[in-house]
């Protein structure tokens, strides 16, 4: 408000009031009576009027209605009283709009399948939908302000909750049924965090169809496939005149036959490690022994290619693990890094702590891999050169096993590459997987 409209609507009315007070007080000392008595009296008269504003001004406040200030209001009363209704009719409006959206977000919250969960910073419950009370079997009334650690003590949870990475889904059982497969994801926002509850049941009874049917496959082909290729193996070592004619037919034949038999122990490797929940992840594995293993493994796959394949490993660092898996995850590096490496080339093979991680690295001098290819070259059947794969007998599971074998002992394949240069993959394990060799322990 500027100075010039504050004159005129407040101190303009004040002032006339205020002379017609002296006014009527010189008027009336004509009849005798004491002029600086009248002026005391107008005085009060000018507080009480101003007493009298006030009251009908709290009086109109008090009543909860969006009605129009009192007409009887004056001065800067009414200008005060003008502010106050225009204010108040901006809030009414805005809380019809809040009240609209939370109505609209309810509704929507309700309508969509997925269980949503609003956490204070404390990480107790503030609101839920009904989805989430069907997934999780929370209760409407008493599970509001309830840590949600002592709802959902599934440990997955509890560990997935207290760590700060929170990029990946959860996936776990219902604590209703388990029958019910829930995938949890928890976001955070501002100071709260919201945990959304997806029902993937169907998709898993997906999953296992197909990983039940890819193993009964596998298991079906094999028996035929050893069949064949025993005879193939015999008609191949026969050497009858009649059957010399045959032997390049018998020799393709037995390459194919051979590619086929690899795919099939892969899709079974895979089988198993989908199916293996129960499997002892904690044994104590000699990772430096395992190394050398893979590396005269390496140089009799690598035959007359004349590679360098040398191996570098700390005799100290040991894992908790899975023998096998990791075994079979380690192999199938080494022998894509020889296959794929040219003659003459070099394959570096080291095993090394790096701050809190423990890290097997293959480094090769191979044609490189473009990184638009790198995102998905450890999905099952996926090629970066589909002839070049066929020529070395790759089934395109190979890196497909390897990640999986390394998710289920918590670690990462990481992959580094440049055309022309070679590749470097590394499988990264947390450094709580790692423990001293029992041997230097012993002797110490």
């Amino acid at each position: 408000m500027t100075w010039r409209s504050y004159f005129n609507s407040v101190i303009g009315h004040e002032v006339k009031f205020i002379a017609l007070l002296v006014f009527a007080c010189l008027l009336v000392s004509t009849t005798g009576l004491p002029f600086n008595w009248l002026l005391l009296i107008a005085l009060c008269c000018y507080v009480g009027y101003h007493l009298y504003q006030g009251k009908i001004i709290l009086e109109w406040l008090s009543e909860h209605k969006s009605s129009s200030p009192p007409d009887e209001i004056r001065g800067i009363w009414s200008l005060i009283a003008q502010q106050v209704h225009q204010k108040n009719k901006y809030h009414k409006n805005k809380d019809n709009r809040n009240k609209k959206l939370i109505g609209q977000f309810t509704k929507v919250s309700q309508a969509i399948p997925d269980g949503i969960i609003i956490l204070d910073s404390q990480g107790r419950i503030e609101w839920f939908n009904d989805p989430a009370i069907k997934l999780l079997g929370l209760r409407k009334q008493q599970d509001r302000g309830v840590q949600i650690l002592q709802l959902l003590r599934d440990p997955g949870f509890v560990k997935y909750f207290q760590s700060h990475d929170r990029d990946k889904e959860l996936r776990m059982d219902s604590p209703i049924s388990n029958k019910l497969k829930l995938s949890l994801r928890v976001v955070g926002f501002y100071d709260k965090q919201l945990v959304i509850i997806q029902d993937f049941s169907a998709l898993r009874h997906m999953e296992q169809v197909r990983q039940d049917f890819v193993a009964n496959v596998s298991h079906e082909l094999r028996t035929p496939l050893s069949v064949i290729v025993g005879y193939l193996e015999t008609l191949s070592e026969e050497e009858s005149d009649e059957l010399a004619a045959y032997q390049p037919v018998f020799f393709q034949m037995n390459q194919q036959s051979s590619r086929m038999t690899r795919l099939v122990e892969d899709l079974l490797t895979l089988s198993n490690l989908d199916n293996e929940q129960t499997i002892n992840h904690n044994q104590q594995v000699d990772v430096p022994a395992m190394l050398n293993e893979v590396l005269r493994d390496a140089n009799i796959l690598s035959g007359s290619k004349n590679q360098t394949i040398t191996l570098n490993a700390d005799p100290s660092l040991w894992v908790l693990g899975n023998t096998r898996e990791i075994h079979g995850a380690f192999s199938n590096l080494v022998a894509n890094a020889v296959n794929y490496t040219p003659e003459g080339g070099k394959i570096d093979i080291r095993w090394y702590r790096e701050d809190d991680q423990l890290v097997m690295s293959v480094k090769d001098t191979g044609a490189g891999i473009d990184a638009l290819h790198i995102d998905r070259i450890t999905e099952r059947f996926y090629r970066v050169d589909r002839g070049r794969s066929r020529s070395t007998g790759g089934t395109g599971l190979g890196l497909a096993i390897v990640k999986h074998a390394l998710q289920r002992h918590e670690a990462a394949l990481e992959i580094e590459s440049t055309i022309g240069e070679g590749s470097t993959f590394s499988c990264v394990f947390p450094l709580e997987r790692g423990i001293e060799s029992p041997e230097l322990v012993a002797n110490s």
